[in-house]
């Protein structure tokens, strides 16, 4: 049987992987991936877990800690390779191989040469037992970064480290990086031989074009799936006339078998392209055209065209705005919201207000700013408080603080900016200490070290909220009713954006010094405020064409 496309591109990774692993001093390999790849690479070492035609003779681990300091990275990863073989223990005796890994006796040392050593007395008992295990890969892939400088010192030693050198060694790292990103090249050329960067062709659109053309059949269903494959593929890669080209071919098919909901795909994908190319006029009219189309889905009872409808909106709305004409987008996004009532769509309801009191901003028009950045709390409002946080009301919130007072708010944000360089300052000095300790750290060191660090992440975060406090304080009675409302409808701690939390997350019973407040006015009035039908001018017609 052929293989499918997701299937040759495994096993392309596959040769990749064992032609570029064969040399004994390669001992890290960088994967250089298009932007849009990531899952592709990820099924890659998953797949590595399930026997195939794709797989390697290599154990491939995937460690997603976040790295803050080395050793407590080192040692959240000590932890996840001894957790993940308590878990797989039994899963190891039906392989017919012993789990008596003892890793329980190895001496612990939070370090990326401790780190390394472990992999390598892993990867030394597992090859006993399993003579066709050539590496143990570790694929580091970290899902925060406290410190870029600092995760480039960690692997600098770990690639230094004793237990990665010699020739027999049984460890391999794995990193990723993109075409537009080389965030690794620098690391390249530090190590030399030692670490390999290798391009993966495996474009994400190259294999729905391939999935699409190999999945057979005949008809309208199959000829246009081609075609919209192509379109999305062209509005990356193509101009807007080969995307458009191609879209009317398609369209020629969705008009005959009318399907207006896939008209309105098509519509908007070509003015997505003209934005690209920033030729306005021509994006605003196949968004008026999608609209259209989505309004007859409507008509025919669609079950999507409510939202199809809306998303029409955004997508005209945006294009107001990158050209330069904010009461016009304004205008639009209040369509999107009065559109998302209907639907109904409160989190973008939320966002179509929201973004409607941005533009008006924009154009310096604060009464229509403020009225629908209330309608936009208004919204938020009637969602379950749970579900708050995961909308952009804080976003409204910060806006409001900023309309009425932008010095004020810009001070909020500084403070917030300031505590995180305080945070990478203390982050940086306890490196630095942990540093002088070598390759073997003892436990009680490393102790004292933290324990300053987190002293100094508490009076950071303690001198942090007392700032913000007293610049609320001094807002005035507008200002301080939106934080006042910010405490009663989203999070009691809150006191603007970026948010802070408490850098040990404990919660307020626990910290080192209770919250103070100051005290503030009833926030009564700052929805009630706003109109429902604001002023006339939030009304009129858009025009027809945009100019940048």
């Amino acid at each position: 049987m052929a293989k499918n496309p997701v299937e040759k591109r495994v096993e392309t990774l596959r040769d990749l992987w064992l032609e570029h692993t064969e040399e004994p001093q390669v001992r890290l390999l960088v994967w250089r991936i298009p932007d849009n790849a990531d899952r592709m690479l990820q099924a890659f070492f998953e797949m590595q877990q399930h026997p195939g035609d794709w797989t390697t003779p290599d154990l491939f681990l995937r460690f997603d800690a976040p790295f803050d300091t080395g050793f407590g990275y080192s040692r959240a990863l000590r932890q996840a390779l001894a957790d993940s073989y308590v878990d797989s223990k039994d899963s190891l005796r039906e392989q017919g191989v012993t789990a008596d890994w003892p890793f329980s006796r190895l001496p612990l040392h939070d370090s990326a040469s401790g780190v390394m050593a472990m992999l390598s007395s892993f990867a030394q008992h597992h090859k006993a037992q399993l003579p066709h295990l050539r590496y143990v890969n570790a694929v580091l892939a970290p899902n925060g970064v406290t410190s870029q400088d600092g995760w480039e010192a960690w692997l600098d030693a770990a690639l230094r480290s004793p237990g990665l050198a010699p020739d027999g060694a049984g460890v391999r790292l794995t990193l990723v990086d993109t075409l537009s990103d080389k965030r690794w090249q620098t690391l390249a050329q530090r190590h030399g031989a030692s670490v390999r960067i290798v391009e993966a062709p495996i474009d994400m659109f190259d294999i729905a074009r391939e999935t699409v053309a190999q999945s057979g059949g005949s008809g309208p269903t199959v000829a246009y799936r081609q075609l919209l494959t192509d379109v999305i593929t062209l509005v990356e890669k193509g101009s807007a006339a080969q995307t458009a080209a191609r879209a009317e071919k398609a369209m020629q098919i969705a008009q005959r078998e009318r399907w207006p909901d896939q008209q309105v795909v098509l519509q908007m994908a070509v003015a997505g392209a003209y934005v690209k190319e920033k030729n306005y006029v021509d994006a605003i009219k196949r968004y008026r055209d999608a609209r259209e189309c989505a309004t007859t889905a409507e008509q025919d009872k669609h079950p999507m065209a409510a939202d199809l409808i809306m998303q029409t909106w955004f997508g005209e709305a945006g294009v107001w705005l990158v050209a330069k004409q904010p009461e016009k987008a304004a205008q639009a996004y209040r369509s999107a919201a009065e559109q998302a009532q209907r639907v109904p769509n409160p989190m973008f309801e939320i966002e179509g207000f929201r973004m409607a009191a941005c533009s008006y901003a924009q154009a310096r028009q604060e009464k229509l700013a403020r009225e629908h950045g209330a309608l936009a709390l208004r919204a938020a409002k009637a969602i379950a408080p749970a579900e708050r946080p995961l909308t952009t009301m804080s976003l409204a919130l910060q806006d409001l603080l900023r309309l009425q007072d932008p010095g004020r708010t810009e001070k909020l944000e500084r403070s917030a900016a300031d505590y995180q360089a305080a945070i990478a300052a203390a982050h940086l000095h306890a490196e630095q200490q942990a540093g002088k300790l070598g390759e073997k750290p003892a436990p009680a060191d490393l102790e004292k070290i933290e324990t300053a660090m987190h002293a100094r992440f508490e009076s950071s975060f303690q001198r942090q909220r007392q700032e913000r406090e007293h610049l609320i304080a001094g807002g005035d009675e507008f200002f301080r009713k939106v934080v006042a409302l910010a405490r009663e409808l989203l999070n009691p701690l809150w006191n603007g954006l970026p948010e802070v939390k408490h850098p040990l997350d404990k919660d307020v019973p626990e910290w080192s010094e209770p919250p103070q407040f100051t005290n503030l006015p009833d926030p009564a009035g700052v929805i009630d405020a706003a109109s429902a039908n604001s002023n006339a001018a939030a009304k009129a017609p858009i025009g027809a064409a945009a100019t940048a």
